[in-house]
């Protein structure tokens, strides 16, 4: 069967599923209507749809119950499933293989990790949300892990953690593929962030799968202050701004390095991007703070900072001559 007509259907037969969701291109998340998930907690949602070769399929994680498409109209939604076989060319069900779960399609691997919206009220992950005033539209990009440890080794056998529970911020590719995660710890303990890759060798961008590479791009070090500005990514790691471009050579890209002149790696870094003839934000002296976060926790509207404060060639020198010496 066709991917491109499934996905139509179980987008006509969202409508009915409650808390439906693309968590990615090929992957969807819902409560399973047929077995109702959980009556004791409205917030889980353990039905996938996924996709295989030629066709998407259901699984739930509660009840077990794995079908086609086909299969799944036909019980979840009749007339859809009416409308489904006559755009498929299917005029009776025997002419239709009526497969409950094929063994061959790979099952999307659910890590150790809790969705948003699986989380009660009042957990700690939406008070850090809160309290970091994280903009809403992207809460959905975080998930918690009470045993951080086994989802980094899920993800890469070779990490042994000490145990804790974190906020986790998973990183896609550009084809949407999970690359790792970045763990951020409540409260003091140390370290504060550890980033877990799936692979050793590659280097890790934080939303490459959701920008738009006809607009420009501003490129932050850590991804929770990629979120406070539109079209954002991270490049997780002071050392990989000078990479970015490689990977990035025909886009319109804005450096927006943390507020530090007394850093001496900050400092040859913006140095360097300068010399590359990059466009560049150099933070005004009336600015104290050290990223996008605590400008917005201190009422600063960093998104205008850095629109007025963006700079290339021989003004970004001077700007930046200016700005080491604060």
């Amino acid at each position: 069967m066709s991917l491109h007509v499934d996905m139509k259907y179980i987008n006509l037969v969202s409508s009915s599923l409650e808390k439906f969701k693309w968590k990615k291109n090929n992957l969807a998340n819902c409560r399973c209507p047929l077995c109702g998930d959980s009556e004791s907690n409205r917030t889980k949602a353990r039905g996938y749809f996924f996709a295989g070769k030629d066709s998407y399929f259901y699984k739930c994680h509660n009840c077990g119950a794995a079908h086609n498409v086909y299969k799944f109209l036909e019980i979840v939604s009749p007339s859809l499933f009416k409308e489904y076989c006559l755009e498929t060319w299917i005029n009776k069900k025997e002419d239709y293989p009526q497969v409950e779960f094929v063994l061959d399609v790979p099952e999307p691997k659910i890590y150790s990790y809790v969705t948003i919206d699986e989380l009660p009220h009042g957990h700690k992950v939406l008070d850090f949300l809160k309290t970091r005033r994280i903009p809403e539209k992207r809460w959905t990009d975080f998930y918690y892990a009470e045993h951080f440890s086994d989802l980094a080794k899920e993800i890469n056998s070779k990490y042994n953690l000490i145990d804790d529970e974190r906020v986790v911020i998973p990183v896609f590719d550009e084809h949407n593929q999970l690359i790792g995660v970045q763990g951020r710890s409540f409260g003091n303990v140390k370290p504060r962030y550890i980033t877990i890759k799936k692979d050793d060798n590659i280097r890790m961008t934080y939303g490459l799968n959701n920008i738009n590479r006809s607009k420009e791009i501003f490129v932050v070090e850590g991804p929770i202050d990629s979120m406070f500005l539109d079209n954002g990514i991270a490049c997780m790691g002071s050392g990989n701004f000078l990479e970015i471009r490689e990977r990035l050579q025909n886009d319109n890209l804005i450096f927006v390095l943390d507020n530090e002149p007394r850093n001496r790696n900050t400092v040859d870094i913006l140095k360097q991007l300068i010399d590359n003839n990059e466009k560049v934000v150099i933070w005004p002296s009336f600015i104290r703070q050290k990223d996008i976060n605590d400008m917005v926790l201190s009422d600063i509207d960093a998104k205008n900072i850095i629109q007025e404060n963006t700079y290339s060639g021989v003004a970004a020198m001077l700007a930046f001559n200016s700005w080491r010496k604060c």
